[in-house]
């Protein structure tokens, strides 16, 4: 556990988590089309890091019916089918948003719904990393690089192909896109050294990232950021009554803000090129505070020189989260659209 933090952090966090909660709820259950249930779920164990602890990790696959299953009861454990009555799929693992602090594995079935639509054979994993205040930095990106190797280490129980691995992820998830890429490579790299690198983990590759909306430089405020966005839009007030939560929550006192795993963006070319892999997607709110700092990374990436493949766009008129809203009986034609373009993007990938 982490170090005691105030009373007051935690009922904040609390509060606003049950928020959350009912937020998710009224999207997946009164917001038609309601979004597909995961088919199983796995309690994997914290391998990467020096906090013990196990998380889960909810798994989607393209359902035998033509329509999606509601979601129903996301914990319940589904036995794998047999091995060899599949081919190896490419797979997704999928990071959630929240600010380090709120947030589940279950927050994205509408997305990961859309992207099996668009990508029928691939499995999607979708990470319920700990979350902060409890587990502050950096438990939240290694208990992500522990997902990825224990995917890549039970390749052949998910009838995966490892080396077509992507990642996606929103908000602080979209982040974790780009800081768990530089921690997984010095975890592999440490078990090269040491003469612990599996055959099954020499095989996993990364071979895209699809981010949306991502943190990646945290050396300004997040009221600097507001006021560099000429079209800001806050989120109905929220932040101005929790405040500072996430980032006293997630950082740790005198935390260097411009370390890479907390401000991705702020990498060096070579260890861009040397972490990343070659296609990435970063999509960006025209009226989050986030926008600029989004844009200028993905402007970066398209200018290094080498051969990565960078895409995406803004969507315009809308703040930060915007596709995490319940829809009720309405549809959101932005949000569909995003989402197809991840789709169609991550098919071009594996193919």
């Amino acid at each position: 556990m982490a170090p005691q933090t105030s009373l007051s952090l935690h009922i904040r966090v609390r509060v606003l988590r049950f928020l959350q909660t009912l937020g998710r709820w009224c999207d997946l259950y009164l917001s038609p089309p309601l979004p597909l249930q995961p088919n199983y779920t796995r309690r994997i164990p914290a391998t990467v890091g020096k906090t013990p602890g196990s998380f889960n990790t909810y798994f989607y696959e393209t359902p035998s019916s033509p329509d999606p299953t509601p979601l129903s009861s996301p914990s319940q454990e589904i036995p794998l089918l047999n091995p060899e009555s599949r081919e190896r799929r490419p797979l997704l693992l999928n990071f959630h948003g929240g600010g380090y602090t709120i947030g589940s594995g279950l927050d994205d079935a509408r997305f990961i719904s859309s992207i099996l639509k668009y990508t029928q054979s691939a499995l999607c994993a979708s990470v319920s990393y700990r979350l902060a205040p409890e587990y502050p930095f950096p438990v939240g990106i290694e208990d992500c690089v522990s997902s990825i190797l224990w995917c890549w280490e039970h390749a052949s129980e998910l009838n995966i192909d490892p080396s077509l691995t992507a990642l996606s992820g929103f908000s602080a998830g979209g982040c974790f896109c780009f800081s768990v890429c530089y921690r997984l490579h010095e975890e592999i790299e440490r078990l090269r050294r040491e003469k612990k690198l599996t055959p099954e983990i020499e095989r996993g590759r990364l071979v895209g990232i699809v981010a949306f909306y991502p943190a990646v430089d945290k050396t300004l405020s997040r009221e600097e950021k507001s006021r560099l966005n000429a079209k800001f839009k806050p989120i109905g007030g929220i932040m101005k009554l929790f405040g500072s939560i996430f980032e006293d929550a997630y950082f740790p006192p005198g935390a260097d803000l411009s370390n890479i795993l907390i401000s991705p963006g702020l990498a060096s070319d070579e260890s861009l090129n040397q972490t990343l892999p070659k296609e990435v997607v970063i999509i960006t709110c025209e009226g989050d505070a986030l926008l600029g700092e989004g844009e200028r990374f993905r402007q970066r990436l398209a200018g290094l020189g080498n051969e990565m493949n960078v895409s995406g766009y803004m969507v315009k008129g809308v703040p930060h989260g915007w596709d995490k809203w319940p829809t009720w009986w309405w549809s959101d034609a932005s949000r569909d659209k995003a989402y197809a373009f991840s789709g169609e993007t991550l098919r071009n990938i594996w193919t």
